[in-house]
Order: C-alpha cells, then structure tokens, then sequence
C-alpha cells in the first residue's frame, strides 16, 4: 500500500526536468549547472537546510525523499550516497529556480488538476486515517501535498509555455535532413521469429513459489528435449495471453523490442533451436528460435512524424536547458552539502 502516492510524491519534489549535474555555491564558468562532487564526504550530521535559491530555503527532509529513490538501483550505496544527496538537492534547486520564475510570469497550475492529482494520490488508502498517517511518514499533511503538486503543476505550466515558444512546426526538409544523418536509428538490424513458453512470477512471489514455478518450467524443458511438440505445450502451459493461442509465435523483433535477458538468450540460438529457462521480469520461458531476417531499414514516410516529434522535444529540451542555465548564473544559489 501507498506505491502510487510515494511515486506522485517524488514526481511533485522534483521538476520535470532531469538535471545531472549538482550545485556549487558560486557557479564557476561554463555550462550551468555545475558538476556533481561525487567523492566529498556529506557532512555529519546533515544540516537541516540542504541549500537556498535566492533566499528559499531547501531542506534536507525533501533531498533524502529523493536521494534514496536514487540509491534504490545502487550496487553500493554507502560510495554512491554523496552523489545521491547532491543530485537530489540539484534537482530541488532547478525545481526551484522553475518555480520562482513561473511565479515571476504570473503562471498559475490549473485548479481542478491539482484536486486531480491529490484525489488519484489517495485512492489506495481507506480511510482519511491511513492516507493522513502516509503523509505524516512523509513529513506532510494533506496541505503540504497539495502546495507539492500545485508546485509540479506551476512548473509543468512553465515548461509548456516555454515548449510552446520553440514552436511546433517542424519542415520536411528538417525531417529528411535527419534520417539521412541518422540511417542507423531507423534500421532493424537483424530480425527474429521466435516461439516461448511463459510460466509467469507474481511480482510478490515468495521464494518458495518461484523455486516451484521454476521447476515446473525445468519441466516444460524436459519434455521438449524428448521430443514433445513446443506449439502444443505453449497452448496448454503458456501463461502469455497474446502468444500461446498461436502455440507460443511471436512478433518478429529486433534488438531493442525484448527484455534484455529475453533477447539476448534468442540471439544466441540458432534456427531450430530451444533455449534453457530464461528468467526475466515476466517469469521464466523457454524460447524456440524459428528463423533469423535481415536488417530492414524503415521507409522515410512511415517514421516522419516520428522524426518531427523527436526534433520538437529536442528544440523544447535545448530551450529549457538554456532557459535553466540562464536562471542558475542569475540566481543567488546555496549549498550546504
């Protein structure tokens, strides 16, 4: 209980723009904002303001929501923290610097959106009283949340304003221009056809019921190895809803379609052949590789407006990046970490 909220809450902390780079008390020349200090120690204890932006004050409640999202995917979380709190705290200072800028403008976030988000926030809690106490671990009450989303909601009107600025036509020739610089992001590569068995993995499964639906798809192997059909046990055994009425066929695919150990194990067959258990996110398969197609390079019209979609969020990107660069070097800007 209480995924949804806490991923609503880390997108209202932090501002749709995904920065890289962390703050510095006086910004030094070059490209804002200014590189991350990955190797400084944080400061024991860690001071209740993390840093300001011309004055606001940023505390450090909000870079720890957000640092230990970050750590979640880290093999080394003690050597990554530095870099995780200080990335977190760049984040809020660009939301920041966003934000009083969007106020600066006189945007305002819709009302009746804002209501939205909060109500989708609290749909799984019950009761007023597990959705109050969600947001006491938090740190907030139900208030606090909804300046956070009115906050998200003022910077994403900012960010529209600014995208529409850029304009939203784009010429065939700037179009042609880029698939004829860029043939290999329209190119296939080689194609498969392939078949799998799916035995699926609840996604709350305990070790003891993955170790049995493992072993059941051991099984499924080793009926393939003594020759049982593979179409007719994916009909009876496979849990993918799309594939198994088809005896387990799939889509042809390329790299990049597929899970990477899904692929990687179907590249590594050859016509004719069936792979061991492969696990991936889904579950446990069994792949049979039926053929292997060449590179097939997609035919201008059908990605045009695919490319023309690419080269707005690319002139929409570029223009907020100058845009946060520009409020950054005019901006009195504090860290404390």
């Amino acid at each position: 209980m209480g995924a949804v909220p806490k991923r609503l809450l880390a997108a209202a902390l932090v501002s749709l723009v995904a920065c890289s780079r962390a703050a510095a008390p006086t910004p030094p020349p070059g490209p804002l904002p200014p590189p991350i200090d990955t190797t400084t120690a944080l400061p024991e204890p860690l001071p209740q303001v993390a840093g300001k932006v011309n004055g606001q004050a940023i505390l450090t409640t909000y870079v720890e929501m957000i640092a230990k999202r970050l750590l979640e995917a880290s093999g080394d979380q003690a050597k990554d923290r530095p870099f995780a709190y200080r990335r977190a705290l760049q984040q809020l200072i660009v939301r920041e610097l966003l934000l009083q800028e969007a106020i600066a403008r006189k945007l305002k976030a819709d009302d009746a959106g804002v209501e939205a988000a909060y109500n989708e926030a609290r749909v799984p809690y019950p009761d007023d009283r597990a959705w109050l106490s969600f947001l006491a671990q938090q740190g907030l009450d139900a208030d606090a949340f909804r300046r956070e989303i009115r906050t998200q909601h003022t910077i994403s009107a900012l960010m529209k304003a600014e995208g529409g600025a850029v304009g939203e036509q784009v010429s065939d020739k700037d179009t042609r221009a880029y698939f004829d610089a860029h043939p290999e992001k329209f190119d296939s590569g080689e194609r498969l056809r392939a078949s799998h068995i799916l035995v699926r993995v609840p996604g709350d499964a305990p070790p003891q019921q993955k170790d049995e639906l493992r072993k059941k798809t051991e099984g499924l192997h080793t009926r393939l190895g003594k020759g049982e059909d593979f179409a007719k046990l994916a009909k009876q055994f496979s849990a993918d809803p799309s594939s198994a009425p088809k005896g387990g066929e799939l889509d042809m695919f390329h790299r990049g379609q597929m899970v990477a150990p899904f692929e990687a194990a179907a590249y590594a067959l050859k016509p004719g052949e069936v792979s061991g258990v492969v696990e991936t996110p889904f579950g446990f398969h069994v792949i049979k590789l039926h053929e292997r197609l060449p590179a097939m390079q997609a035919p201008y019209e059908t990605v045009k407006d695919q490319i023309a979609a690419t080269l707005r969020e690319e002139r929409r990107s570029k223009r907020l990046e100058e845009l946060v660069g520009r409020l950054w070097a005019q901006s009195r800007i504090e860290t404390h970490l």
